[in-house]
């Protein structure tokens, strides 16, 4: 008989049609162009492209790239056919992270995704994206999303070129914290050239938690590679959580990969704080094969299933 499953809930899944897509990439190219090169792979699998004609592309110009991503008479989005594939999966929830960035029809991502996944509410927890760029627009872009169906928030310190512990934040995150919305924010490494590189780390996520008693705080990509320092924080910070999105769980083992102090602390710091995400795109392995490779590490079925479903049920206050 083969074993059971543990359900899996992705705390970092990206859910958009072509339009969004586009915006999407296009945030990249034009704040962090390294993202379209570095990632060329995991983009052409994920859209079933051409490497070679997206490369060829890339070189003369990345908006010429993203057309080879996104042609004209690829599918739309259909709420059916991604249940369906979660389903499979045994993916039973996600959180779908939004963006502030307009569509060609003026509506702001956000908008799109908490109207297209509405009948799935159950199933798709929508956190609004904020650029901080603009502190006043980011707190009314919190609360008119928040008033519209949004359950938590999502911030990227390095695509907005902005420190989210600047003063005149403040304001936002104490929005979130009085409403009990979780926040996830980008931490860690990233590959934005023109950006500082302390823009979202361990940092940020101590000193919003010290200002900010009681808010919730998800580290995204858990601040590697100073996983050991973000643990840290959240063993510091009750409200505190981690998510391994973007990184294979199968290599968390391989010396020198940065996720020895995770593991070393898996029964104990970690096991309660940790949770499970893909970022969609990143890795070709499907949800469950990705689930499947933290299952393999050995850490005992208490804190996988801790990891892949029951922390984030708790931090979403789901029912059992």
């Amino acid at each position: 008989m083969q074993p059971v499953q543990p359900p899996v809930i992705d705390v970092c899944s990206l859910i958009h049609d072509t339009a969004g897509w586009r915006v999407y990439l296009t945030r990249l190219g034009e704040n962090a162009p390294e993202y379209l090169d570095v990632f060329s792979a995991s983009f052409c699998r994920y859209f079933d492209a051409s490497h070679s004609a997206y490369r060829a592309a890339l070189a003369h110009d990345w908006k010429a790239a993203l057309d080879v991503l996104l042609p004209p008479d690829r599918p739309p989005f259909d709420l059916g056919d991604h249940l369906a594939g979660r389903d499979r999966q045994g993916v039973v929830a996600e959180i779908a992270m939004g963006s502030q960035e307009r569509l060609p029809d003026g509506r702001t991502v956000n908008d799109w995704l908490l109207t297209a996944t509405a009948p799935a509410r159950a199933r798709i927890h929508v956190w609004a994206g904020l650029s901080l760029r603009d502190p006043a627009a980011a707190l009314r872009e919190a609360e008119r999303t928040v008033e519209a169906g949004a359950e938590g928030l999502c911030v990227i310190p390095f695509l907005d070129g902005t420190d989210p512990t600047d003063p005149a934040f403040t304001p936002v995150f104490d929005a979130a914290r009085r409403r009990r919305l979780p926040v996830w924010l980008h931490t860690g490494h990233h590959f934005a050239a023109r950006r500082a590189t302390g823009l979202g780390s361990w940092r940020t996520v101590e000193a919003l938690a010290s200002r900010h008693p009681g808010l919730m705080l998800v580290a995204g990509h858990a601040g590697w590679p100073e996983v050991t320092e973000t643990l840290l924080t959240a063993a510091r910070h009750p409200h505190v959580y981690l998510e391994f999105s973007s990184h294979r769980p199968r290599r968390m083992a391989d010396p020198g990969s940065g996720w020895a102090p995770l593991l070393h602390h898996a029964r104990t710091l970690a096991r309660d704080r940790t949770l499970f995400g893909t970022s969609t795109w990143v890795n070709p392995v499907p949800v469950r094969g990705l689930a499947d490779e933290l299952t393999a590490l050995g850490l005992g079925a208490d804190v996988t299933d801790a990891w892949l479903f029951a922390n984030a049920r708790r931090m979403l206050g789901l029912r059992a």
